[in-house]
This record gives C-alpha cells, sequence and structure tokens, in this order.
C-alpha cells in the first residue's frame, strides 16, 4: 500500500477524506494527518510518505511552505493539492513547484478517483526507476571499492549517489547479520548515504563525511533498533583516496571476523562487553599504511617505533581497552598474513593480545610479535588450504561458509581466513564466488537450463544476487554471455 498523509485546517475535510472512496481499491492507505504545514513537515520526517494532499492556505504554514520543504528532503513525496474557487493563485505556485494535480473543495469523488489513478501510475514508474538507478549503484559501488572503475565512471557514480567531487572523507562501514536489508537500506538513504552494497549476510557502506556524521549515523541505527540482536557494525580506517577503500574495508571486515570469533567462543551479545566492543564505531581507526611499508621493507626498527606512536596515541585518547585490542589485533592480522604461523602458534599470539590487562602490557606482546617474526617461505598451497580448496570444489553448490569448513578441519576460522587469504592472495568468499560464477559459465554453455536453476545449482538460493555478481564479475549479464557464447559457436557460412 503506498502511505498517505492529509494537511487541512479544516476537521470536516480531514474525516470526510477518509470517507469519500475507497482507498484501498486504488492502492492507498490514509496513515497520517495534520492540520497545517509545520506540523505535516515534522510528521513526514519522522514518518515518510508516498503521497501528500494539502490544502494550499492554512496557518503557521500554508501548503506552498510545506511543498518546498517537502522538497529539501532525501525522498520527497508526490503532492496533490486542495484549493477553494478563489485561490487559484495558489494552486498555479503549487503547480510550478511539482505538484502532480489539484482538486477544488468540495471535494468530488469521481476526481480524487482519476487523480488518485494517476498518482499510482507514477508512483509506479518512481518504484521502476528507483530499483534501476539503486542496481546501479550497489553494482558500481562494489565495483568502486574493488577498484574496478574508472576515472570517469567513479566521477558519474559520485555525482549519481550525490557526492561533492571534492569529498576526502571515506569510510568502510560493515553492518553483519543483516536481517532486515531494505530497513537498513532505507536508513542510509535517509542520512543520505546511497554507496552500499550487499553480499552474503553484509551490507557494505561506503560512508561519505566526517567522523562526527559517522558517529550519528551509527547512534541512529542503534535508536531504531537496526542495531539488536545478533546484527553489529564494525568501521574501517578513515581514508582521504578512493584507492584506499579496500584497506578500510579490509579492517572492518576483519574486525568483523574478530567479533564472531569472540561471540562463538563466549556470547556477549546482551553483556556489558558488547556495548563496550561496539563503541569501537566512535573512534577513528588507526592507518596501518605506514606499518605495512616498513613490514614490506622488513624494518623492524620503524615498525617497532609505530607501534609505540600507536600506542602512545591511544593512551593520550584514553580509549576503552576492548578498542585498544582491536588496533592490537589488526596489527597482528597484518603480521600473521606476511608469516607462516601454525595454528597453535596463532592463537598463543591472539591470546596474548585477548588476555593484556593494560596497554603498556598489549604493546609488549605486539613488539614481542614483531621481534620474533620470520617472513613466510614462497610455496604451493599448504596442506590445510588445499583440504579447503578440496572442500570449495567437491561442495560449491552447498551452504559453505568458512567457519563450518574451519570446524571441519579444527581450526580457529580467522586464522584459516587469514592463511588463506596469505596463501591464495584473495578472501574465501571472493574465491568461493569467483568457483561459482565459473561453473554458472560453464551452465550457460553447455546447456538449456534456465538461469534461476543455474543459480540454485551453483548454490545460489537467491537468483537476484546471482545475477547482480555475475555481472560485477562478468561485466555483462548471465543472458548476454550465454548469446555471446552460442553466437561464437555458431559455424561460419
Amino acid at each position: 500500500m503506498h502511505r498517505v498523509m492529509i494537511v487541512d485546517d479544516e476537521y470536516m475535510i480531514l474525516k470526510g477524506m477518509a470517507k469519500i472512496v475507497d482507498w484501498g481499491q486504488y492502492g492507498f492507505e490514509i496513515v497520517q494527518t495534520a492540520r497545517n504545514g509545520k506540523q505535516a513537515l515534522t510528521a513526514f520526517k519522522q514518518a515518510p510518505v508516498d503521497l501528500v494532499i494539502t490544502d494550499v492556505r492554512m496557518p503557521e504554514m500554508t501548503g506552498i511552505d510545506l511543498m518546498r520543504g517537502l522538497e529539501t528532503l532525501p525522498q520527497p513525496p508526490i503532492v496533490i493539492v486542495l484549493s477553494g474557487y478563489q485561490e487559484f493563485d495558489y494552486v498555479k505556485q503549487a503547480l510550478r513547484l511539482g505538484a502532480v494535480d489539484y482538486l477544488v473543495k468540495p471535494i468530488d469523488a469521481h476526481e480524487l478517483e482519476r487523480v488518485l489513478k494517476q498518482v499510482q501510475a507514477r508512483l509506479e514508474q518512481r518504484q521502476q526507476a528507483d530499483a534501476t538507478q539503486r542496481y546501479y549503484l550497489e553494482m558500481q559501488t562494489e565495483r568502486l571499492v574493488a577498484q574496478e572503475l574508472n576515472a570517469a565512471q567513479t566521477a558519474q557514480l559520485l555525482a549519481s549517489a550525490g557526492v561533492a567531487p571534492d569529498q576526502t572523507k571515506f569510510t568502510m562501514v560493515c553492518y553483519n547479520q543483516v536481517t532486515n536489508l531494505e530497513a537498513l537500506a532505507q536508513a542510509c538513504r535517509e542520512q543520505r548515504q546511497k554507496l552500499y552494497y550487499s553480499s552474503q549476510n553484509q551490507l557494505m557502506i561506503v560512508f561519505v563525511g566526517s567522523h562526527t556524521l559517522l558517529n550519528q549515523f551509527v547512534r541512529q541505527l542503534e535508536a531504531t533498533q537496526l542495531i539488536s540482536g545478533k546484527a553489529f557494525v564494525t568501521v574501517g580506517q578513515r581514508v582521504s583516496q578512493l584507492a584506499k577503500l579496500a584497506d578500510s574495508l579490509e579492517q572492518a571486515q576483519t574486525l568483523a571476523e574478530l567479533y564472531q570469533f569472540y561471540e562463538d567462543r563466549a556470547p556477549f551479545l546482551s553483556g556489558a562487553r558488547r556495548v563496550e566492543w561496539l563503541r569501537q564505531a566512535e573512534i577513528p581507526k588507526i592507518s596501518l599504511d605506514a606499518f605495512k611499508q616498513a613490514l614490506a621493507a622488513d624494518d623492524r626498527d620503524e615498525m617497532t617505533a609505530l607501534v609505540h606512536a600507536m600506542f602512545a596515541k591511544l593512551s593520550a585518547e584514553h580509549v576503552a581497552p576492548s578498542y585498544a585490542r582491536q588496533v592490537a589485533f589488526l596489527i597482528l592480522n597484518v603480521l600473521s598474513n606476511h608469516q607462516t604461523l601454525s595454528n597453535q602458534d596463532y592463537e598463543q599470539q591472539l591470546a596474548a593480545v585477548d588476555d593484556a590487562p593494560t596497554l603498556a602490557v598489549l604493546e609488549d606482546a605486539i613488539v614481542t610479535m614483531i621481534a620474533t617474526y620470520e617472513p613466510k617461505q614462497q610455496y604451493v598451497f599448504s596442506q590445510n588450504i588445499n583440504r579447503v580448496v578440496d572442500i570449495v570444489a567437491k561442495e560449491y553448490a552447498q551452504d559453505l561458509s568458512l567457519t563450518q569448513i574451519a570446524e571441519r578441519l579444527h581450526l580457529n576460522p580467522v586464522y584459516l581466513g587469514q592463511l588463506f587469504k596469505k596463501e591464495v592472495h584473495t578472501s574465501f568468499s571472493k574465491y568461493l564466488n569467483q568457483y561459482r560464477i565459473d561453473q554458472a559459465k560453464q551452465l550457460l554453455v553447455n546447456t538449456d537450463d534456465s538461469i534461476t536453476n543455474i543459480a540454485l545449482a551453483i548454490g545460489y538460493t537467491n537468483s537476484g544476487y546471482f545475477y547482480k555478481n555475475f555481472r560485477v564479475i562478468c561485466d555483462i549479464s548471465p543472458k548476454e554471455y550465454r548469446q555471446q557464447a552460442l553466437r561464437h559457436k555458431q559455424p561460419a557460412h
């Protein structure tokens, strides 16, 4: 049902409008009434509607001023104006401001029905256009983070999302354990955050703006109960270059793995520890770029100096112990990705981070890790990663996750994820996704199965998600891929 608000200072008009036609027959429902434009604007901000039917002359704020106020909001509604016979100058102003039509009091039922049919058609067109635009933004945002867009495509995407060309503050935010994707997407749009995409059970948001705005955004998600139950948010470092978004995303996803690891080991979803842990979203992440450069140069003195500087900053900012441990874990993650650690060694280093009672002890633990760091030897896949690859090859059509595989192999899932990325040079989820798409290509070329059945056959329960992933990876749709392949197979005449 399309939501409707009626705005008029005459009580009898408000009551009569509800009864004059069968609103549900035309796909509408009156959900709100207001006695003037000021009330209506406040109500709309709290609960947006699709259609506003407003009188043009009212006390405190006219219908014309209400339209001007609505037009500044992220998703302005369609507007119909009501007027008396002597108010056509107001009507002309309303039409110039974009009102779809007008009705003269007393309202004629047939005229109202005519206009509602017109509005219904326009709303359906808007929904289709919004869906197309949303698909474009999601697909291109995912490619932006993966650094697959050229300069012209990037500029077009930012313009479509309403991002100023000189914007230099970007932060990757991962909303994990999504249960209501549409409500979450709506919250993003209301906050003018249009760069996001979903993957598996996450929503990745390229948050545009200062850390203060990010903090407000996260608090709003909490206030509206969108962060509750098993849902949680992790945040990467703020970056000034779009090319660094992948690094910010890696931080956020690594922290998500850590959170899930802690939750699986000792549930804290409803306790004070969860609240403290989630406060990490309020503190800007420390960039590890300089540390990674020192690591690449095998400059242990520089790595140690950088760690001392990081912890001096953490101490000066009086951060919560849980946040300091997260920073330490991110450093451990970088180190472990560049050396060969057994599962037992990794568990010991993780315990040293987790059990450190003070910042000083935590700092010493990281410095010790640097001192004992040994660069990995180059080799083909290890035994554990070979086993993971074999499982994917045999069971890719099933509901696979790294956590499930780690349990079967009796390994720490975070450790296994880091080991996989270190050896295969991509995350497990991307590897599985690519493997499935490769199988889909074979089925598209060599069978007549429908695209929906192919999606199911390779492990996607949602054909729309398969379609989106296929286009991101192959740059064309499954249907287009099949058509191209069939043309190439046809013999020349």
